[in-house]
C-alpha cells in the first residue's frame, strides 16, 4: 500500500499474521460466520537441569518438565502434566524465576545495580563533604554538627 507522510512517498508492508479459524461458528444477520485466531508462534523455553526439593527435573523447550533418573538419565516416559505440576508445587512461574536468576543476564544486571549503587553512594558522600566544607567554612556549627551526623548515618 503507497502511503505519503508529509510529502515523502513510500510503501507499507504491514505483518501477516498467520489467521486459523475456529470450529465454533453461527449465523449474524443471516449470514454465517466463524471466530478467526491468530496463530501464536511458540516462544522457545531454555532447557536446564534443576532441583527442587530434591527432585531433579529437566526443562524442555516446549516447556514441559522431563524427571531425571539418579543416574542423571532423562526419561521421555515421565512427561510431568499440568495436574502434577500444580500439586508437587512446580509452576512454570517458579521455574521461570528459577532460570531467570541462574541466567548470565541475570549475573550481568546484579553487578551494573552493584555498581550503581556503589557510585551512589560515593556520590552521596562526595556531596555531603562538600557541604560539610561549605557550612565549616561559613562557620554554621549547627549544620556542621547536622552533616556530620548524616554522614555516621550513611557509612
Amino acid at each position: 500500500m503507497k502511503l505519503t507522510y508529509r510529502g515523502v512517498e513510500y510503501d507499507s508492508n504491514p505483518p501477516m499474521l498467520e489467521v486459523t479459524e475456529s470450529e465454533m461458528g453461527g449465523k449474524y444477520r443471516g449470514q454465517p460466520f466463524r471466530y478467526t485466531y491468530v496463530r501464536h508462534v511458540p516462544i522457545p523455553q531454555p532447557v536446564e537441569r534443576l532441583t527442587y526439593r530434591g527432585a531433579a527435573y529437566q526443562t524442555t523447550r516446549q516447556g514441559q518438565i522431563l524427571q531425571v533418573s539418579d543416574g542423571g538419565q532423562v526419561s521421555n516416559a515421565s512427561v510431568v502434566d499440568k495436574s502434577q505440576q500444580r500439586q508437587a508445587g512446580m509452576s512454570f512461574a517458579n521455574l521461570r524465576d528459577k532460570l531467570v536468576n541462574n541466567s548470565p543476564a541475570a549475573a550481568a544486571r546484579r553487578q551494573l545495580l552493584q555498581e550503581s549503587s556503589r557510585l551512589h553512594r560515593e556520590n552521596i558522600a562526595r556531596s555531603l563533604e562538600h557541604r560539610l566544607s561549605i557550612a565549616e567554612s561559613q562557620g554554621n556549627e549547627g549544620l556542621v554538627q547536622q552533616l556530620r551526623l548524616e554522614m555516621s548515618q550513611s557509612l
